[in-house]
């Protein structure tokens, strides 16, 4: 281990736990966490999907989507209905609950960026993410990051 690679490491790890307490605590008093925001989020930029489409967007938590997607459906924030094109699967949707929480979540996000983004310029982010990216390139998290973010919303695409 070099002084360089744990140092960066631990830069990660520190930025990511930072943002994270960040965002629970907007979320918090709403009764959000921010692995419900990940799910609403994708839910509403993507639309109706089975829980395995689901968990490759997912980075939070892609390994146990059933449990979050379940506790999520019973606070009425989800509703599952049968797929038509595979009747042993479900789509997983936004009930009107979960739309409306979408605004919390994009205020919350917006203030988190806001934050972001008076710390680093456009350009510094965009090369902290490719390198980043570089580095996630083979992993589920990484590929989750280029299913996100390759979009029409994204301007480097």
């Amino acid at each position: 281990m070099t002084y360089s690679s744990n140092r960066f490491r631990h830069a990660i790890l520190a930025a990511q736990r930072s943002g994270h307490r960040v965002l629970g605590n907007l979320l918090k008093p709403h009764g959000l966490t921010p692995a419900w925001a990940e799910v609403l989020t994708v839910l509403n930029n993507q639309g109706a999907l089975t829980i395995r489409e689901l968990s490759r967007y997912l980075i939070c938590e892609a390994d146990h989507p059933s449990r979050l997607v379940s506790r999520m459906e019973a606070k009425g924030y989800l509703k599952r209905e049968t797929n038509p094109n595979d009747g042993r699967a479900f789509l997983i949707s936004l009930t009107e609950s979960g739309k409306s929480a979408m605004t919390i979540v994009e205020g919350a996000e917006a203030r988190l960026d806001h934050w972001i983004t008076g710390q680093l310029t456009t350009a510094e982010l965009d090369q902290i993410s490719d390198v980043f990216e570089q580095m996630l390139r083979n992993t589920n998290e990484g590929k989750a990051l280029i299913r996100r973010f390759t979009s029409d919303t994204n301007p480097h695409v």
